[in-house]
């Protein structure tokens, strides 16, 4: 993320999709070479993505995070901050409002993030052709990503 004006927003996580989402995020810091190198780059651009998908689209891929394996944890959920830029809170609840107008469907932040990620993962999931590695333990700033091989 460049300097641009960040907001800090709180989503409500599931712990599977807290996992989902910090492996995803380390799986394309080795498949795709214009994902963010830290965290919450990854997050709002898995954020902007969904909010530029059409209304019916996101419904479908909402149906289908319901049912997601990462929405069922005997963990806790828990709220966490990330300084997201204010541009993608603004596509984000220009998203939401759209979604209610033109489906009825209202949600919040917390649901719309849950559903970008899990949209996410399987795109890096189809990136990396594997499951996705586990998550770490702790995210650590700027991990190392995969370089390009270089031939001579």
């Amino acid at each position: 993320m460049t300097s641009q004006t960040t907001i800090p927003v709180g989503i409500y996580w599931k712990p599977g999709v807290w996992d989902l989402a910090r492996s995803a995020y380390i799986a394309d810091l080795d498949t795709d070479p214009d994902s963010p190198g830290a965290f919450v780059g990854w997050l709002a651009q898995a954020l902007e993505l969904h909010a530029r998908r059409a209304p019916q689209q996101r419904a479908d891929l909402a149906a289908v995070a319901e049912r997601h394996r990462a929405q069922v944890s005997t963990r806790k959920s828990f709220s966490k901050k990330h300084d997201l830029p204010a541009s993608t809170i603004e596509a984000v609840e220009d998203a939401i409002v759209t979604d209610r107008q033109e489906l009825g469907r209202a949600i919040g932040r917390s649901a719309f993030a849950l559903e970008a990620v899990i949209a996410a993962a399987h795109e890096a999931r189809r990136r990396l052709g594997r499951e996705l590695p586990p998550p770490p333990q702790k995210l650590s700033n700027r991990p190392p990503r995969r370089r390009p091989a270089h031939f001579s």
